[in-house]
């Protein structure tokens, strides 16, 4: 395993990131080959299901957050990314627009929709269509089948304690929030203020014991990543203070590529 290192580490570059409904599709990380042969037959058997809450590359984004925090944290592979892949598939066949307004209807009070009655009938549903498409593709080896039906059962609730690959999972679903398309969706006009409130309240502070180091280095960079490439300079007045360094990495990156 590499040690993380904020100076070496590649943001997504959002400039050939491609958004909206192919994303659904896993444009961008096929394009990058970062998925194995397997890996990708288990991608296109899930397409139908992914993103099923109008909010289109979250499947694609968790799932390359998961390849690469596997350079950094310990986890079996073929427990992250399958688990990764299916987590939110359980979502199908729901109103897809019904998140996106107990979002708006519950700003003041986000810890509403922690709440187990909201959160575990779609891990229950993921477990059996993650089952089917291992069954269909013939992956993964079924001695990882427990653990990956565990880790997609719990990953929103977190009742149960969980595995290194579970852990790896849980940050990189937690990572989207920081990510411009999860900006665009739930976010799309608002302030560069009001967007800092909310990622900061969400991932970086209270959830920043699931993030990890590792996780909350990479969810630092990334966001700050997401506020230029979406507000640019305007960006710089909310995250100067706090985002200096990670401000600074943006801006050089952006201009090497």
């Amino acid at each position: 395993m590499k040690t993380f290192s904020p100076k070496k580490y590649i943001p997504i570059d959002y400039r050939t990131w491609v958004l909206g409904n192919e994303a659904r599709n896993g444009v961008n990380i096929k394009r990058l080959g970062v998925l194995t042969p397997k890996e990708l037959e288990l991608w296109n058997n899930s397409v139908h299901y992914q993103d099923q809450r109008n909010d289109p590359g979250h499947g694609e984004i968790s799932t390359f957050f998961g390849i690469r925090l596997l350079d950094y944290l310990p986890g079996i592979r073929e427990v992250v990314i399958p688990s990764i892949i299916f987590h939110d598939t359980g979502w199908h066949g729901n109103d897809p627009d019904a998140w996106k307004r107990l979002v708006e209807s519950n700003k003041g009070n986000l810890k509403v929709l922690d709440s187990e009655e909201l959160r575990r009938p779609h891990q229950n549903r993921g477990i059996m269509v993650a089952g089917r498409g291992f069954k269909k593709v013939g992956y993964p080896p079924e001695e990882y089948h427990f653990e990956i039906a565990d880790i997609i059962g719990d990953h929103d609730t977190r009742k149960l304690p969980t595995t290194d690959s579970g852990r790896i999972m849980r940050i990189a679903d937690l990572l989207w929030r920081v990510t411009y398309p999860h900006a665009q969706t739930y976010m799309t006009n608002w302030s560069p203020e009001d967007i800092f409130k909310r990622v900061k309240e969400t991932c970086m502070e209270r959830e920043k014991t699931h993030l990890g180091e590792v996780g909350l280095g990479i969810g630092r960079i990334e966001f700050a990543n997401t506020m230029f490439f979406k507000f640019g300079e305007e960006a710089e007045r909310v995250l100067l203070l706090e985002y200096k360094e990670e401000l600074e990495r943006i801006v050089l990156f952006t201009r090497s590529v």
